[in-house]
């Protein structure tokens, strides 16, 4: 997620240097400039989005009755990130690559929330200045007439011309100029287009860039509304004098709608560039800047994306059936830009679960702790992998999970009649509601604690291992057995048994294995699991 942002960030930075080379032929040609802008916002939220995630499929035309083919989008770039920006992910002290991405998912989506809060607010609070505002009509057009602000538009959507009151007191020509630039806001539904802008940027709040991209989208607004004023027939001297003499009021803004009046400095740029008259050279200098701003826009199309983005095929080649025991199944299915893991018979893996491609074989669990191993005071964070074993055509044999470097699952692929033969094995189970071939034995061994692992599975014996002390410790207090009851199989195909101890009563699910292992076991009361 951190190499991605920092991605995003370098083709933004791209697109700026397009949009100013952009944005000053379009001053030399005197043609818009608002919407070279508004393309380079947009631009910054889809190039690394669409580059980083698309993929298109292209046909046989050819062979016909072919399959077509998916080429992912960043393949076809040819500009390296910096390998030290690339190493990012992994250089957050104490936490892991998913752990990052969670916590910078996180904070994205706050700082989304607390922009759009921000905005909800400053139109609650326009909306209760407007209420002290009074009607009146200026040269025909109807406005609203507030003590200190304006001239501007108030609202993002359902704009309204607003006035400062001491500008009815102004000469008849300042009145007709301000009234006319804020009319061309409207026509030309600038309000709007700056609602666009804004809700553009708190798609990425975090970028700093585009927000500098919406100050020039707003700057340029203002220039394109005066080049509009002056071709509509009003005098050059005029309209400056009418801007020098709005800006040295100093009223209050209106929010983030366009208005005339801005600091001291933009409005020298605005009188200059009215006044500006084409050199020479202008026709070779635009072409020269055009070039630039297109060179520019290709290398932003260029930089390759951090990560990886497998196609189709690829995944397709990892999807299918992988036997655990005779009644459980792991089901891997594609799911976008990864795959999608599910679990039958496994209690500890009730819901399913996402893979993020690593590398062309290996993939990062999604989540926290979706793999349902026990985690104990001062383990470091759960990092779960899962690995395919491919044969010499790429295709999956078997499916290896690792969580903190140990391996934990080593499962065969099978073909889907195997598949079907455990899922109604594990269906039979349960409407059988009959315990394994001995159950009971097992469940003897595990209700008398023994010291050692032996008659378990290697993970049932290690978690025991770990937490040894806090469970007799637990058990203790519960009491000696006073009485067991077999009490049906739940919906993973656990046997379940009701435990009467001493001082309380608590459920416990086993699985055992064909050979009479007991390869998983938990034990819970109202309070509390092992």
């Amino acid at each position: 997620m951190i190499a991605w942002m920092v991605y995003a960030v370098l083709v933004t930075l791209a697109l700026c240097a397009a949009a100013l080379a952009a944005e000053r032929a379009a001053k030399v040609r005197r043609t818009t400039t608002r919407w070279v802008w508004t393309a380079s916002l947009a631009g910054s939220l889809l190039l690394p989005t669409v580059i980083a995630t698309a993929s298109i499929r292209l046909p046989h035309a050819l062979k016909p009755d072919v399959a077509p083919t998916s080429i992912a989008l960043r393949n076809t770039t040819s500009v390296p990130m910096p390998p030290m920006l690339l190493g990012l992910e992994d250089t957050q002290a104490g936490a892991t690559p998913v752990h990052a991405d969670t916590l910078m998912r996180g904070i994205w989506e706050a700082a989304c929330a607390l922009m759009i809060l921000i905005v909800t607010l400053n139109s609650v609070l326009l909306h209760r200045r407007k209420r002290g505002w009074r009607e009146e009509y200026l040269f025909d057009e109807r406005v609203l007439v507030a003590p200190d602000a304006g001239p501007a538009v108030a609202g993002l959507l359902r704009s309204r011309i607003v006035v400062p009151a001491w500008l009815l007191q102004a000469s008849e020509e300042q009145q007709r100029c301000a009234i006319a630039h804020e009319r061309s806001h409207l026509d030309a539904r600038d309000p709007q287009l700056v609602a666009l802008a804004l809700a553009l940027v708190a798609l990425m709040p975090w970028n700093l860039l585009l927000w500098w991209q919406f100050h020039r989208l707003r700057r340029a607004i203002e220039l394109d509304c005066d080049a509009r004023i002056l071709q509509c027939g009003h005098d050059v001297g005029t309209y400056c004098e009418a801007l020098i003499h709005v800006g040295q009021q100093q009223s209050s803004r209106v929010g983030l709608v366009p208005a005339m009046s801005d600091s001291v400095s933009f409005l020298e740029l605005r009188i200059r560039h009215m006044l500006y008259k084409p050199k020479k050279w202008a026709s070779a200098s635009v072409a020269a800047l055009v070039f630039i701003a297109l060179g520019m826009t290709a290398f932003a199309a260029q930089v390759t994306p951090p990560g990886i983005v497998l196609n189709n095929d690829t995944l397709d080649r990892y999807t299918g059936y992988y036997q655990i025991s005779p009644i459980s199944l792991i089901t891997v299915t594609r799911a976008g830009n990864g795959l999608t893991v599910r679990v039958s018979g496994q209690i500890g893996v009730p819901k399913p679960f996402h893979l993020a491609p690593l590398d062309e074989t290996r993939f990062a669990v999604e989540g926290v702790n979706p793999l349902g191993v026990m985690r104990f005071p001062g383990e470091k964070p759960l990092d779960a992998t899962v690995h395919f074993i491919t044969d010499a055509n790429g295709h999956a044999l078997r499916l290896v999970a690792n969580q903190n470097g140990r391996v934990i699952l080593d499962q065969p692929r099978i073909d889907k009649t195997a598949a079907d033969r455990i899922s109604d094995a594990l269906a039979a189970r349960i409407k059988a509601q009959k315990p394994f071939p001995g159950s009971e034995k097992a469940l003897q061994l595990f209700l008398s604690d023994p010291g050692s692992g032996a008659g378990m599975s290697d993970g049932l014996a290690r978690v025991r291992a770990h937490n040894k002390a806090s469970r007799e410790k637990f058990l203790a207090e519960l009491g000696p057995v006073e009485s067991y009851t077999f009490t049906g199989v739940t919906k993973f195909g656990s046997d379940r048994y009701l435990v009467k101890r001493q001082h309380d009563t608590e459920t416990v699910l086993l699985v055992v294995d064909e050979d009479g292992t007991l390869a998983s076991a938990f034990q819970y009361t109202g309070t509390r699991t092992w």
